[in-house]
């Protein structure tokens, strides 16, 4: 029988149990700061996507006011904080209130200007106003 010789430290390849965990240790610290990071950037695009649907939703309330006339501004929408606030139909998770004020520009005792804001709340949360937007109408319209 013949015995074949192997020169010496050859077949002697492989990890050790040390080296394999310094290199899981290694890739741990790796990972977990970049998971972190991605955790918080889908937090972060899901945040921004429910603002830019409020903007949405408060610049399309907006535009229903604007195209009203001077005196029916506040009519039907909810200017009360005692009452239940208004709901978009197409997107229920959202609701909204309307603030108008009055401005007397011209010292004529009447008011010439209101100022209309659309706040715009999530449902579940309608203490914590996501966006609101501000618009001047004048009553020369």
């Amino acid at each position: 029988m013949r015995q074949t010789r192997f020169p010496k430290g050859a077949g002697r390849g492989g990890f050790t149990l040390v080296e394999v965990l310094i290199a899981v240790l290694v890739l741990t610290v790796a990972i977990v700061p970049l998971m972190t990071a991605y955790l918080h950037g889908t937090r972060w695009t899901a945040e921004a996507r429910d603002r830019i649907v409020a903007a949405n939703l408060a610049q399309g309330k907006l535009e229903e006011l604007r195209n009203r006339t001077y005196h029916d501004l506040e009519a039907g929408e909810p200017t009360d904080p005692a009452e239940p606030p208004g709901v978009f139909l197409d997107h229920p998770e959202y609701v909204y209130r309307v603030a108008v004020s009055e401005t007397d520009l011209f010292g004529d005792e009447a008011p010439d200007v209101k100022t209309v804001t659309v706040a715009v709340y999530e449902a579940a949360h309608a203490a914590e106003e996501i966006v609101s937007l501000t618009m001047d109408r004048g009553k020369w319209r």
